[in-house]
């Protein structure tokens, strides 16, 4: 079993406690299987209710994995962890 990621860095962002995904953050990795990041992008397309809340965090953090309903890589290749946009 995959140890729990933990997403919350900043206080502010308590909307984290709504989200549809509460506890189930490794699927959201960006190492996660295809299969589970499909099923993690279909659990916030048709039941999170604070999505544009994480959409919002996803972009300003530049989290790379599977946020909003949307699989976010910012700068990162698939395979080359230490690669990053100039």
């Amino acid at each position: 079993m995959r140890p729990t990621l933990t997403v919350i860095v900043d206080p502010a962002d308590r909307w984290m406690a709504r989200a549809a995904c509460i506890g189930q953050a490794p699927a959201y990795d960006e190492n996660a299987a295809r299969w589970e990041q499909r099923r993690a992008q279909q659990l916030c397309l048709t039941a999170c209710p604070v999505i544009a809340d994480c959409r919002e965090w996803a972009r300003r953090t530049k989290y790379t994995g599977t946020a909003a309903g949307e699989r976010l890589l910012y700068g990162r290749r698939r395979g080359h962890p230490e690669s990053a946009a100039s």
